[in-house]
């Protein structure tokens, strides 16, 4: 009847079911509070605010009491009360009630990710609970006010991209642990139990309030001494509590800004509904007042980047910037730096490519930068520790034949020959093959009946080289080329250290999300490497490897503080587009990999102009007493084929699919 807007039908029911049940029940029981909740609701639906407000403070303070504070139940009458405060005129009680409801919701986030088996539970749950961000988002909307716009800063550092970074972390952790690190890796250990066993309290019936509490404490206890021990853990914690000040910090004191997207529902607090998606966006400056502003329907939007992305005229990146940006472009023009954190499809733009008011490319105008979210901005690892050492490129890939895991013994580099002077790794002697995972279930079948074979890229072999060459002569340290059946899924799982760049020239795939495996999106992208035509065939080499390497696969190689990782194939940005989380592809991968910074491609581009990009990239970062800041020897590198003599080199369908993605 509530649903079908019958509200005099409900009410006589649920005074019904409400008075059997405090007399059969009790008046704290969780069912008989579920019923409070319920016609709380049904008077708040028909505006009967004042006679919401008592039976909302009642089972808010019974759900505490009886469920504790951090229980799911607790948290949902605690957002609906706030939409009833704000309905009462009194937004600052709502705004208070938003402020004790963030950190126990994004605890209960945290634990529900860290020990939920399921990804697509996990990612419902997270979907779920955008409720909140909404409601948080809404209010400072409307109230422009310092403390609304903190909150939701906060919501939009907080929340973006928590489940990434939470994996990206647990993989660092175990990846630095050592015989030494004993305590530490027990510690962990221990946590991630604590972890479990509240989550599994949490969601009981009639949870053990003691026992909950008990665990609470030791669970803190824990992370204390693990923070005490560990700098990672402790820089971690300040990291995923990071405020406005915090990311300030690492921003360009002069002429630095932080634009922070983030897809949300306006929340109607009348009605007790949310709207249509819209695009929210925080500007977030180095120094000055920060603001935040509603930038219209996400379906708008969407239409204007689906045109854009099938014709890359001027006129529709002038369009897209103009609807999206427009409102806020005598602000966003003021920063010599900005930083874009993007959400959902806006992450599969290119941002350089669009047209600002004075008709110049937006990277003509100022430097982007491109982030997951501002969250990453803060350092959250140990930039004391020594980082790799030189370049391992990938290109001329062998797609019809396996190589080998072993690499082949160094020769002593050569200046005569190029091939000879790096050490170039062609044609490995097959080895015995390995035990190691089988070939995950399912997906050959449906990557075989989406690509019937990669094609070869005579362009990339030389790529590589040309790469290779560029860093030789600048740190004199010689890198490592790996070309035919010797760019192996197998050799590349089996790195023994990290490289300092990691090179990729090779294609790349990303299945659509109607290919029947949306519950796991991290294989829905990957790489060919040497005889990935012969894995689409369900074959395998001779370490039982297919060829292919899954984003899912990609997060367990060993890039930790990989300063750059490149990927010049196609389609490497693209990825499952998820509510809560942005994208799930290959560039999430390779940051959970421990890789600082992903250069990567959103559309396809023929081998040769990859190589030309490439080479002047490389050219324009390893140049000067110390290598240039990787964003601004990207600008140059794309400012270069714009002012170029060949007119042909000024298309944005060359120079404009390339984007760097800083990592945390």
């Amino acid at each position: 009847y509530r649903a079908q807007g019958r509200y005099g039908e409900a009410e006589p029911l649920l005074r019904q079911a409400l008075a059997a049940r405090e007399k059969v029940l009790g008046p704290e029981h969780p069912d008989t509070l579920s019923s409070v909740n319920d016609l709380a609701g049904l008077y708040q639906a028909q505006g009967r605010y004042g006679e919401a407000e008592p039976l909302y403070q009642r089972a808010l303070a019974a759900r505490e009491k009886v469920l504790g504070p951090e229980h799911p139940d607790t948290l949902n009458t605690q957002l609906n009360y706030t939409g009833n405060l704000v309905n009462l005129k009194q937004p600052k009680r709502a705004l208070q009630l938003l402020e004790r409801m963030e950190p126990r919701l994004l605890e209960l986030a945290s634990s529900q990710l860290r020990h939920t088996q399921q990804e697509r539970v996990r990612r419902l749950f997270l979907t779920r609970q955008s409720g909140f961000q909404d409601v948080a988002l809404t209010l400072a909307l409307s109230h422009p006010e310092p403390e609304y716009l903190d909150l939701a800063a906060k919501v939009m550092l907080h929340w973006k991209q928590i489940q990434g970074e939470e994996e990206a972390f647990l993989a660092r952790l175990i990846r630095r642990s050592s015989e030494k690190n004993t305590e530490i890796r027990e510690l962990a250990s221990q946590i991630a139990e604590l972890r479990r066993d509240l989550s599994h309290l949490a969601h009981l019936p009639e949870p053990d309030t003691d026992l909950q509490r008990n665990k609470l404490n030791e669970l803190e206890a824990k992370e204390i001494r693990l923070a005490q021990i560990s700098r990672e853990f402790n820089r971690h914690l300040q990291v995923r509590g990071a405020n406005v000040d915090d990311v300030r910090h690492y921003l360009p004191r002069e002429g630095g800004a932080l634009l922070e997207l983030r897809q949300y529902r306006p929340a109607d607090f009348k009605a007790g509904k949310f709207g249509e998606p819209h695009w929210a966006a925080l500007l977030l400056p180095a120094a000055g007042k920060m603001s935040l502003h509603d930038l219209g329907p996400v379906a708008e939007m969407q239409d204007l980047v689906q045109k854009l992305s099938a014709t890359h005229d001027r006129g529709d990146a002038a369009a897209l910037y103009n609807h999206l940006f427009g409102k806020l472009d005598e602000k966003l023009k003021r920063y010599e730096q900005l930083y874009i954190a993007p959400d959902g499809f806006l992450s599969l733009i290119s941002f350089a490519e669009l047209v600002t008011p004075n008709g110049q490319y937006w990277i003509q105008r100022q430097t982007l930068r491109q982030v997951a979210t501002g969250r990453h901005l803060v350092a959250g690892y140990d930039r004391d520790l020594d980082k790799p050492k030189g370049l391992l490129a990938l290109g001329g890939v062998d797609y019809e034949r396996f190589g080998a895991a072993e690499e082949p013994a160094p020769q002593k580099p050569k200046q005569t020959d190029q091939n000879e002077r790096f050490g170039v790794a062609e044609e490995p002697t097959p080895q015995k093959p390995k035990q190691t995972d089988q070939n995950l279930p399912g997906l050959l079948s449906t990557l075989s009946n989406n690509i019937a074979r990669f094609h070869e890229l005579p362009e990339t072999g030389n790529e590589a080289k040309e790469v290779a060459n560029s860093y030789w002569d600048y740190w004199n340290t010689p890198p490592k080329i790996w070309l035919g059946t010797a760019a192996s899924e197998s050799r590349l799982k089996a790195l023994a250290s990290p490289p300092h760049v990691l090179h990729l020239a090779t294609q790349g795939f990303y299945l659509s999300e109607n290919s029947g495996i949306v519950d796991r999106p991290m294989v829905l992208s990957g790489l060919a490497l040497a005889g990935a035509n012969q894995g689409l065939k369900g074959k395998a080499g001779p370490n039982g490897e297919d060829g292919i390497l899954y984003a899912l696969e990609v997060q367990d190689l060993n890039l930790e503080d990989t300063e750059l990782v490149t990927l010049s194939a196609c389609d490497t940005g693209k990825g499952t587009l998820d509510y809560s989380e942005g994208v799930y592809g290959l560039v999430r991968a390779f940051h959970t990999a421990g890789a600082r910074n992903v250069l990567m491609s959103l559309w396809p581009l023929g081998d040769r102009s990859a190589r030309e990009f490439m080479a002047r990239f490389y050219r324009n970062w390893l140049n000067g007493p110390k290598p240039k800041d990787l964003a601004v020897a990207l600008r140059n590198t794309q400012l270069s084929f714009i002012q170029d003599e060949n007119e042909q080199l000024h298309d944005p369908r060359v120079w404009a699919p390339f984007v760097l993605v800083e990592g945390p």
